[in-house]
Formats: structure tokens, C-alpha cells, sequence
């Protein structure tokens, strides 16, 4: 079976751990280069170091960080002369509670995170892309933005919104070839329960991050005059335990 990764160059955010890292090594084994970036330099490494040799380069960055963003550019750039894809995988839940506990930093500090980061990022990587006609984002959402469940109203409404961004973004790239995906992944054992300090015992049974990016590597590996526009992917018993209509 033919694969339309090989020789294309992804920046993947949040690379260091769950989806990011285990997308990171699915590629790399399909031939692509990788700009991995994230906030901590010493855990990109280490990613980087399982990779092929001169096939990637590590960029510490902050996604909510505008002169970052033009430092991951330069860098890809510079190393690999091009930048096909963005993978926006970075994003966390920040603070999880009822809306009433919150402060307004919170607010912001969520929705910065989880929306405002990869907006930026936009804006960063699209006049690149577009000076080959063809470039295409990935943007990780999550389960959140199509069901409801309390105290996550705040992260939800980040998750939601990047949705239908995405949805016109790519309306707004394939005018000049360019394309825009949106990942909805439900919950999976990677360490965003502990980030977020939220218990994660009852996720015995739930998908690996590697379960699930199999399926993000699956937006990417289609032809140029296809996309995949929105796609979710769940645990079996999370979808049996949690989810409703409402």
C-alpha cells in the first residue's frame, strides 16, 4: 500500500509525550522529517535520539509564544528547506472545576493554551506553505467538543471552538492548495490527567496514546487532492461508561 508521507517535513507540537511523541515515531518510520517541538528541551531530545539520525531537530518553544513560533519556523526552514505539515498537538486542561471557581487568568491561561496557541501557529507556518502551493494543519481537539461533562466547561469551549476554526481555516488554505484537519480524540492514558492533577484511575482499560495516533498519522497519509476534514476516535468503554446525548 503506497504511503504519501516519505520525504515530508511535519512540525509536530507537543512532541515529548503522548500523541505527539508516539505520531513522532510513526512517521519518522515512514520516512518524514520531523521539527519536534515543546516546552521542555531535555524530553525532545530524548524523543529525538529513537529517531533516525539527521532526519529531525528539536526546537524548544512555547506555543503560546508569537516569537517562538517564528523561531520553529526559521529553524525548520533552515534544516529542511520546506514545512508540509503542522501537527498542533500541544494543549492541556490547565485547571478542570466549575465555572465559578475560576479566575479570569484561568480563563485566559485555557483558552490561550488550548486555541489562541494554534492560531499562531497559523499564521507562522501558512506563508511557507503557501510558496509551494500545498501545506496542510492538523489540529488535536478533543472528545470535549461534541459532548458535556461538568467542570470542563472552560477547556470544552477552547476544544469546541478550535472545531469550527478549523473547518474555516481550511477554507481559507485550499485557495492556494493548502488543507486543514481537525483530530477529535477521546480519552486516552497519555499524562494530561496528571498535568491537569486529575485522578486517572478510571481510565484502566482506556486507549494508549499510541492507540490513538495511529489515526492522527492517518490524516496525514492521504493523497494531495484529499482530506480528511474532521475525525473522532474513542476508547470502546468510554463510549459504552460516559458518553450521552447531552
Amino acid at each position: 500500500m503506497k504511503h504519501y508521507i516519505e520525504g515530508k517535513v511535519i512540525i509536530i507540537t507537543g512532541a515529548s509525550s503522548g500523541f505527539g511523541e508516539a505520531a513522532a515515531y510513526m512517521l519518522n518510520e515512514m520516512g518524514a522529517k520531523l521539527v519536534l517541538t515543546g516546552r521542555t528541551q531535555k524530553t525532545l531530545n530524548a524523543v529525538g535520539k529513537k529517531l533516525s539520525p539527521k532526519t529531525w531537530i528539536a526546537v524548544k518553544a512555547d506555543a503560546t509564544v508569537t516569537k517562538d513560533w517564528s523561531t520553529v519556523v526559521k529553524k525548520a526552514v533552515k534544516a529542511f528547506g520546506r514545512i508540509d505539515v503542522l501537527v498542533c498537538n500541544h494543549g492541556c486542561g490547565i485547571k478542570i472545576a466549575n465555572v465559578e471557581s475560576m479566575t479570569d487568568e484561568d480563563f485566559q491561561t485555557v483558552l490561550d493554551t488550548n486555541l489562541t496557541s494554534i492560531m499562531k501557529g497559523a499564521r507562522a507556518v501558512i506563508p511557507e506553505m503557501r510558496k509551494s502551493g500545498s501545506g496542510h494543519i492538523i489540529n488535536v481537539s478533543s472528545g470535549c467538543a461534541h459532548f458535556a461533562w461538568p467542570s470542563w466547561s472552560i477547556y470544552t469551549a477552547a476544544k469546541t471552538g478550535m472545531v469550527g476554526y478549523t473547518r474555516c481555516l481550511h477554507k481559507e488554505m485550499e485557495v492556494w492548495g493548502g488543507k486543514a484537519t481537525c483530530f477529535i480524540p477521546g480519552a486516552a492514558r497519555t499524562n494530561f490527567c496528571a498535568n491537569a492533577k486529575i485522578d486517572d484511575s478510571w481510565m484502566t482499560g482506556y486507549p494508549t496514546a499510541e492507540d490513538f495516533a495511529r489515526t492522527l498519522v492517518h490524516c496525514i497519509d492521504v493523497p494531495e487532492n484529499c482530506v480528511i476534514d474532521e475525525v473522532s476516535i474513542w476508547g470502546t468503554k468510554q463510549v459504552k461508561d460516559m458518553l450521552t446525548a447531552y
